[in-house]
């Protein structure tokens, strides 16, 4: 693989996994835990997921904006 085509890859990668984490995040405070009467201690079901929402939500959106930023070099070179 050339040198010139990592950023392209790179990119690629990160953008399709930054918007995967994107749908995980929005999915799993609205739908997760739903129904379920037990909890992981003094956390109820829910605040689990709504926690890992939001952590799936800063995590994609970095990702996809260095899949962006990546691929933005690769486009503009």
């Amino acid at each position: 693989m050339e040198l010139i085509t990592l950023p392209l890859a790179l990119g690629s990668l990160l953008t399709l996994v930054g918007l995967a984490c994107l749908g995980f995040g929005l999915y799993a405070p609205v739908w997760g835990g739903r129904g379920q009467r037990s909890g992981l201690g003094p956390i109820p079901e829910r605040g689990v997921h709504a926690i890992a929402g939001v952590r799936m939500l800063v995590g994609g959106v970095v990702t996809f904006l260095l899949g962006i930023i990546a691929l933005w070099t690769y486009f503009s070179a």
